[in-house]
């Protein structure tokens, strides 16, 4: 490990601890799959226990990615230290999002694990479910965090709500363009974030229809690059007003 990464690392686990999400919020979010193993095949709006698990890991992920407050620290005082002391703020905001990326890794994994143990599935049927959850988690979580910082980078001042407007809109654009033009459904699925896109790769990973995967897996990946280096060029050009 570098000195810079040692240095992030240090900085950024502060961070998690003192600022956001804190330590309790960590236990709180640790904790919160214990409700996979409650009677979700009974509640309507989950309809089964596979359904309501994918639900609520959705939610757990938007949870985490807007609890870390993604760049909400961009273009402040912290930021002007960091300017005045020779950091590029580009490289700083870089390796907090890497760090960050580990954390939702982590909790991707717990959560996938407990949801599996709580479906009590076995065998392969096992295997796809927790891929598939698994990527459920960090693909929702990654993609919430890069459009939220992306938008901190620009200056946004409640850069959540925008993004959180826009994962709606990904959601309901079948309903909403239901009577529409097809390249207007399309133009929407590709410009706006692919939340939607995370939920088909979800869909597909869980019968195990690999190449059902391969579309949203490369959608997912190239909207978040871009969204990181729109919001990576826009932090590192920063500069203090006078």
């Amino acid at each position: 490990m570098t000195q810079g990464f040692r240095r992030a690392w240090l900085w950024r686990r502060a961070y998690w601890d003192r600022v956001a999400p804190r330590r309790l919020g960590i236990l709180v979010l640790g904790l919160l799959p214990l409700l996979f193993f409650l009677p979700l095949e009974n509640v309507s709006v989950f309809g089964e226990r596979t359904r309501g698990t994918a639900i609520l890991i959705w939610l757990f992920s938007l949870s985490l990615a807007f609890a870390l407050r993604g760049g909400e620290e961009l273009r402040t005082e912290a930021s002007i230290w960091a300017y005045q002391k020779g950091f590029c703020l580009g490289e700083l905001a870089l390796q907090d999002w890497i760090l960050d990326l580990g954390l939702f890794f982590v909790a991707a994994f717990w959560w996938a694990s407990v949801g599996v143990l709580a479906m009590d599935a076995a065998g392969p049927s096992a295997l796809f479910s927790w891929t598939a959850l698994f990527s459920l988690a960090l693909f929702t979580a990654g993609l919430a965090h890069a459009v939220t910082f992306c938008f901190s980078a620009l200056g946004v001042r409640r850069p959540s709500d925008p993004t959180v407007l826009l994962a709606l809109t990904s959601l309901l654009v079948p309903a909403l363009a239901l009577r529409a033009p097809s390249w207007i459904r399309e133009l929407m699925v590709f410009t706006l974030p692919p939340f939607r896109a995370a939920v088909e790769l979800h869909g597909s990973l869980r019968i195990g229809q690999l190449d059902g995967a391969a579309g949203p897996l490369l959608h997912l990946f190239l909207f978040v690059g871009l969204t990181l280096w729109i919001g990576f060029g826009g932090i590192s050009n920063w500069r203090p007003k006078a």
